[in-house]
C-alpha cells in the first residue's frame, strides 16, 4: 500500500465498460512525513476521496480488482482509505525504495530504438 495525496480528477471520454460510472483520481505519491515524493499514480476511487486529501492506494492489481468486485476489470490501483493521520517517528520508520521515475531513482542510460521497418500492407482475399 502506498500514502498520497489527491491532486484531481482524471477524465476520459472512451472507457473500458468496468470503468464507466467510476472516478479516476490522480495521486501524488507521498513519503512517510507527508511530503511529496516524486511519483504519482493514477487511481480508482471507492471510498469518495476528494482533492487534497491523504488517501491509502492499493497499488496490486488483483487486489484492486477484489475490493472493486471486478475480477476482469483493466484495474491495477484503487483508493481504499482516506487518511486522518500518520503517526510515529519517521526516523524509525522502514525506508522505502523510491519510485521509478521519481528524481531519487537510479537511472539508466538509455538505449537508442533500433529502426522500425515500414510495415507491408496485407493481401487482401477476392471474394469468389
Amino acid at each position: 500500500m502506498k500514502l498520497a495525496r489527491v491532486v484531481g480528477t482524471v477524465v476520459s471520454t472512451i472507457n473500458a465498460p468496468d470503468l464507466e460510472e467510476r472516478t479516476l483520481l490522480l495521486c501524488d505519491l507521498l513519503d512517510p512525513a507527508g511530503t511529496p515524493s516524486g511519483g504519482y499514480l493514477i487511481a480508482v476511487d471507492s471510498v469518495g476521496a476528494g482533492a487534497g486529501e491523504t488517501v491509502l492506494i492499493l497499488d496490486e492489481g488483483n487486489s484492486a480488482r477484489q475490493v472493486l468486485t471486478a475480477p476482469g476489470a483493466p484495474i491495477r490501483t484503487v483508493v481504499v482509505g482516506i487518511v486522518d493521520a500518520v503517526s510515529g517517528d519517521p526516523a524509525t520508520r522502514p525506508a522505502t525504495p523510491p519510485s521509478p521515475g521519481s528524481a531519487t531513482a537510479p537511472t539508466t542510460p538509455a538505449r537508442p530504438r533500433a529502426a522500425r521497418q515500414p510495415r507491408r500492407p496485407k493481401a487482401r482475399r477476392r471474394s469468389a
